[in-house]
């Protein structure tokens, strides 16, 4: 019912992702699970405000007018310390979005580095956590309330999949996007030079006739003298 409201509906999207992500900064680790598939389905509808909506989770809301909220990549780092299950989640949350969400990847695109600091955190939280949970134990960063994170078959798959996005976000494509703007950039260089060439051939031409002026008025003088 709160997916279905959200569909271009940009009032009701707005006060539903400030509670969700109100309640994710919050709520015990164990709770997470259910509001990162809520938060799934609404950034994934396919409308005007998409990508509007992206912005709010991602950036969450700064305003001493409205309700303020921090966004995800903003939870992920400040829980770092304290809650790592919670930033794990969060983790695990972005790199799920991405793969249903193409718009996550545009707006990755345009912050590299604080997917890369999400990247290197997780890969330093799976080097020091080395050790493995015996097979017959069943043990989950989603399920316990509990704020130590564990290192995992899920936490590793998760880790791979940041990594392949972040390699994504500095792949050859995300260079082509540079190269246009530097192709841009010359073409409007090299129009500015034809300007600058065609005011020149102007002023050579305007020259050219002052002279052309001069010397026939020199004519005409000659030509007055001699009937003198």
């Amino acid at each position: 019912m709160i997916v279905q409201c959200c569909f271009c509906n940009e009032t009701f999207s707005a006060s539903a992702i400030c509670q969700i992500m109100l309640q994710y900064a919050s709520v015990p680790s164990n709770e997470l699970k259910n509001l990162s598939f809520l938060l799934l389905e609404i950034l994934a509808l396919e409308d005007p405000l998409q990508f509007k909506r992206v912005q709010l989770v991602m950036d969450g809301v700064y305003d001493e007018f409205l309700p303020s909220y921090q966004g995800m990549l903003a939870i992920i780092r400040a829980n770092e310390p304290n809650d790592s299950r919670r930033s794990y989640q969060g983790v695990k949350f972005l790199v799920s979005l991405s793969l249903k969400c193409p718009l996550v990847k545009d707006y990755l695109l345009q912050t590299p580095n604080k997917w890369q600091w999400a990247v290197n955190w997780l890969r330093k939280m799976m080097s020091e956590h080395s050790y493995w949970t015996p097979s017959n134990v069943s043990v989950s960063n989603e399920d316990s309330n509990t704020k130590t994170f564990q290192r995992t078959v899920s936490a590793q798959d998760t880790l791979a999949e940041a990594t392949a996005l972040l390699d994504g976000l500095e792949s050859p494509d995300s260079q082509d996007v540079m190269d246009v703007d530097d192709s841009d950039k010359a073409s409007e260089a090299l129009e500015m030079k034809e300007v600058t060439f065609a005011g020149e051939e102007e002023v050579s031409e305007i020259f050219r006739r002052r002279t052309n002026m001069n010397r026939e008025d020199i004519r005409k003088g000659r030509k007055k003298k001699d009937l003198l």
